[in-house]
């Protein structure tokens, strides 16, 4: 059976020899929306920084197309068209809204084309052409979501990770995070969409994996893990 296009299996991480993450294995075909879901602490953006090349795993494999890639610096992996956008948006808040995005177009894979892709980003997000010339730190906490996507996607990635994205937001914003979530993915993007939001996040998901302390508990489809009771009593409660 031939694996997913994103595979991995037995992760382990510990800050300091505390461990963070046990043991994570997941998969992510091409075309999917995947939810990483659990509460703070079960270790979702560590598997996540595992994934982008941040952190160097210290057990287990990371496989992306054919190619082991644990271990490969973050701006390696980000060659090879996997995009993290960080909690936290990580923005430059002194630089404009068109000099964040120029910093991203500036490697190898985003530096091909870029002006197109930087003029089809922007389509995606007019407001952000509208405050181009706008330091971004001045922008709201929506526009600043919608600055840390479009970077990530001025590097044509194949694969956005996207490590919660609805954090601190109004909930209109939210709704319009998870809207531009069901967009991306219409348009051919892989998404792994990393969340606390639960509901939410199994709404737009085809598949979700329940992170909690450390392990995978709980994994399936968006609709099976909406109606599971243990999902439903720790996490929605029901």
């Amino acid at each position: 059976m031939a694996l997913p296009a994103l595979h991995a299996d037995g992760l382990r991480y510990a800050y300091r020899g505390v461990p963070a993450v046990y043991d994570v294995s997941l998969g992510i075909e091409e075309g999917e929306i995947v939810a990483l879901l659990g509460a703070n602490g079960a270790g979702k953006s560590t598997t996540v920084n595992m994934l982008a090349g941040v952190l160097r795993p210290d057990a287990g494999r990371i496989v992306w197309k054919g190619e082991d890639i644990a271990g490969l610096a973050a701006h390696r992996v980000m060659e090879r068209g996997i995009a993290l956008v960080p909690e936290g948006r990580l923005i430059f808040p002194q630089m404009t809204v068109l000099e964040n995005l120029q910093v991203a177009g500036t490697s190898r894979r985003a530096a091909d084309g870029f002006a197109r892709t930087l003029d089809e980003v922007l389509a995606v997000f007019p407001r952000l052409r509208e405050r181009a010339d706008q330091a971004a730190g001045s922008l709201s906490g929506g526009e600043q979501q919608m600055l840390a996507i479009a970077r990530g996607l001025v590097g044509r990635p194949a694969l956005m990770v996207l490590d919660e994205p609805s954090l601190g937001l109004a909930p209109m914003l939210v709704r319009a995070v998870f809207d531009l979530v069901r967009d991306l993915n219409a348009r051919g993007m892989t998404v792994l969409l990393v969340e606390q939001n639960l509901r939410q996040s199994l709404k737009v998901a085809a598949r979700g994996y329940v992170l909690e302390k450390g392990r995978v508990a709980l994994a399936g489809t968006g609709p099976a893990l909406l109606d599971d009771p243990y999902v439903r009593q720790a996490f929605l409660g029901l």
